[in-house]
């Protein structure tokens, strides 16, 4: 995989009265993603993450579930909410937050979710800022990505150490099986009680948060030259056709549509945050 930046170059201060932007770039490490680059023409999206969505040009249109169109340079979407996303210059920035361990009520003004108005984005601008800065952040902590996009660290919560464990092994392993019974087992719980346990420390089933895991998994290798039923089956996913509907339903593009989009995308992987694809099918 190429970590490099190429001729990555810096923003201008101000890029909405210019008109520059970050160049395509995406960041991955367990907590956090920060992507810069192509948004395509995604159906709906569902993602996982508390996901910040910003202008790098001109402003975006976005719609929440079935309500209205709104035009702006930044928005939070909270996880698991379907949405749409449009764009006429076809760039996006994009930072995703794993949420499993963030309490929504300590999270600063700037990240309550919601879409803001046209006047009011500076949020945005900071973002984007932080974006000029990736190139050659090879050892970037989740602390430290925080501290550079949002100027301090987001506030933690702890989760009951048996869901925790269990949360842990599908984070390191997100392309093995994982089921429910064996995981329940793991916890040293009922599977009734396991599954209503999981879910009110997480905030989502467990079959979902699996789900999203394993789609996540996707992103450090869509810079690759690989053979998508060769990446279906080593992420775990059963054949290519189911592969394509998971991951379509959760980014709103067909794989083949990410990987062809992130041909001249440098990706860079914290260490930690993906793993050979030699996962069994």
């Amino acid at each position: 995989m190429d970590h490099s930046c190429g001729q990555y170059r810096s923003p201008a201060p101000t890029p909405r009265a210019t008109g520059q932007h970050p160049d395509k770039v995406m960041l991955i490490n367990r907590d956090r993603i920060a992507y810069a680059g192509l948004l395509g023409a995604p159906k709906q999206r569902n993602l996982g993450s508390l996901t910040l969505y910003l202008s790098l040009a001109g402003p975006f249109r976005i719609r929440i579930e079935d309500g209205p169109w709104h035009t702006t340079r930044f928005a939070v979407i909270p996880p698991y909410l379907p949405h749409w996303v449009e764009t006429d210059d076809r760039l996006i920035g994009v930072v995703m937050i794993e949420p499993e361990y963030i309490d929504p009520a300590d999270l600063p003004a700037s990240l309550a979710p919601g879409i803001r108005p046209l006047a009011h984005c500076d949020m945005a601008d900071r973002l984007r800022e932080a974006f000029s800065r990736l190139c050659g952040q090879t050892h970037l902590s989740t602390r430290d990505f925080d501290e550079l996009f949002f100027g301090a660290r987001l506030v933690t919560r702890p989760l009951d150490h048996r869901i925790a464990q269990v949360a842990e092994r599908i984070r390191a392993e997100p392309c093995e099986l994982h089921d429910a019974e064996s995981s329940a087992g793991q916890a040293g719980l009922s599977f009734s009680r396991f599954l209503h346990l999981f879910a009110n420390e997480v905030g989502v089933s467990y079959r979902r948060y699996r789900a999203w895991k394993r789609a996540r998994a996707l992103l450090p290798y869509v810079a690759q030259a690989r053979n998508l039923t060769d990446v279906a089956l080593e992420l775990g996913y059963p054949d290519s056709t189911h592969f394509s509907h998971s991951i379509r339903s959760v980014y709103g593009l067909r794989p083949k549509d990410i990987f062809a989009g992130s041909r001249r995308l440098s990706v860079i992987v914290q260490p930690g945050a993906a793993r050979p694809l030699t996962c069994a099918a």
